[in-house]
């Protein structure tokens, strides 16, 4: 069967354009999912295990999970940029701290806007909050943290 012609070229440009798609945001994403989890699993065992205060089991899950997290990301979200070199690896990983730091601070105050102020229920602004703080995140991950321009 013949095609019209020019069809079967564009459908191969079309497909070549979705195999390039970056899968990085949901890599990103799924990490993220593992870092709820390791802080879910820190905070339980320090608040039932080792009986601490609520603030420092959950100060030790949040440095603890955002390790996790830079390590899952190092490795799988941005794989394509890693590097073996310790001065670039200890510069990421103090660029990935500042960074989430910054996300957590845009994360507390989305909540509390939508809580507060603009009256949705908890539950649903803190999905809303998580998602603010996280493009936050992922965008400066990606052009400071594991930004192209840096050594490799």
């Amino acid at each position: 069967m013949a095609y019209p012609r020019g069809v079967v070229p564009t459908l191969q440009a079309r497909v070549r354009r979705l195999a390039v798609l970056d899968v990085r945001p949901v890599r990103f994403l799924l990490v993220g999912v593992t870092g709820v989890g390791v802080n879910m699993l820190v905070v339980w065992v320090s608040k039932t295990g080792l009986h601490l205060q609520t603030t420092l089991a959950g100060a030790l899950a949040a440095v603890l999970s955002t390790l996790t997290n830079f390590i899952l990301n190092n490795f799988f979200t941005w794989s394509d940029r890693r590097t073996s070199e310790l001065r670039v690896v200890a510069g990421r990983l103090i660029r990935y701290y500042v960074t989430t730091g910054g996300g957590n601070l845009i994360y507390l105050a989305a909540l509390t806007v939508l809580v507060e102020v603009v009256g949705i229920r908890l539950f649903l602004a803190n999905l809303v909050a998580i998602g603010t703080g996280g493009v936050f995140n992922y965008w400066m991950h990606n052009v400071w943290t594991w930004g192209k321009s840096r050594p490799r």
